[in-house]
């Protein structure tokens, strides 16, 4: 084959590369297993090919839909590890509840990860109430952005009160539309900077923020949400529209991880 041509296809796929945002999924940080039926050890929680109440993969769909490729990162954050990701997602790291050995956040991964949202990467933060979630060491991280996982539990719905659960958009926010009826359970609220814009609010508590960061932007909840259970009503009354919801986060952090 001709050198002209192979320059050619190379710069093809550069270009439908960059057509097709990589959407990599932590389950190092939130690496919780269990046997499936042959006895082998699987990744769930929150995981791409879970499709229990708890997984991801109706989160996943919502990505594959916009063109992205869905992959999983089962090691620590790295400038390498990171290098071919547009969105990076890490949800409800573990703690000792979930995990004997759980990986914790730290400095150097934190530097890694923050280095790589300064040149252009989306990074997607969520965590979970207190109980129930590593927010110590997450705001490790979490702090270099101007926002702060509380240890303070918000929306604790009480059995089927779903109303205890709303969220509401914050007026202009660049996620939500105005007046989408959002449902988020148990959350951890959120302390922001003056340069963080709050994405949606319960009252005067924070549960959704933005941050732009260099080239690259940050996108922080108080909780993991998006699972299978809260976005295919297999729960909730369909008077919320956290489907909706999903699909307006998946446009927006595709959206901006395209734009740099």
């Amino acid at each position: 084959m001709k050198p002209l041509v192979l320059i050619l296809i190379a710069c093809i796929n550069v270009v439908l590369l960059k057509a097709q945002p990589v959407v990599l999924l932590d389950a190092y940080y939130n690496n919780e297993t269990k046997k499936d039926a042959s006895g082998q050890s699987i990744n769930w929680h929150y995981a791409w090919e879970d499709r229990s109440d708890g997984g991801f993969a109706d989160f996943g769909k919502l990505f594959s839909t916009e063109g992205a490729i869905l992959k999983t990162l089962y090691s620590s954050a790295s400038k390498n590890n990171l290098a071919n990701a547009s969105i990076y997602i890490i949800v409800d790291p573990d703690h000792v509840k979930d995990n004997a050995s759980p990986h914790y956040m730290n400095e150097k991964d934190a530097n890694a990860i923050a280095k790589w949202v300064k040149k252009g990467g989306v990074l997607l933060l969520m965590a979970n109430d207190s109980l129930n979630c590593d927010i110590d060491h997450f705001n490790i991280l979490a702090k270099k952005f101007g926002i702060e996982f509380l240890n303070r539990s918000v929306n604790m719905v009480k059995g089927i009160n779903y109303d205890m659960g709303k969220v509401f958009p914050t007026k202009g926010n660049m996620i939500f539309g105005e007046g989408l009826n959002i449902f988020m359970k148990d959350v951890s609220a959120l302390s922001i900077s003056k340069n963080v814009a709050p994405v949606a609010n319960n009252g005067d508590d924070v549960i959704v923020a933005h941050s732009t960061f260099g080239r690259g932007h940050v996108i922080a909840v108080g909780d993991p949400w998006l699972y299978n259970e809260y976005i295919s009503y297999r729960k909730l009354p369909n008077t919320f529209q956290n489907t909706e919801a999903a699909e307006q986060l998946v446009k927006a952090l595709i959206r901006l991880s395209t734009s740099n």
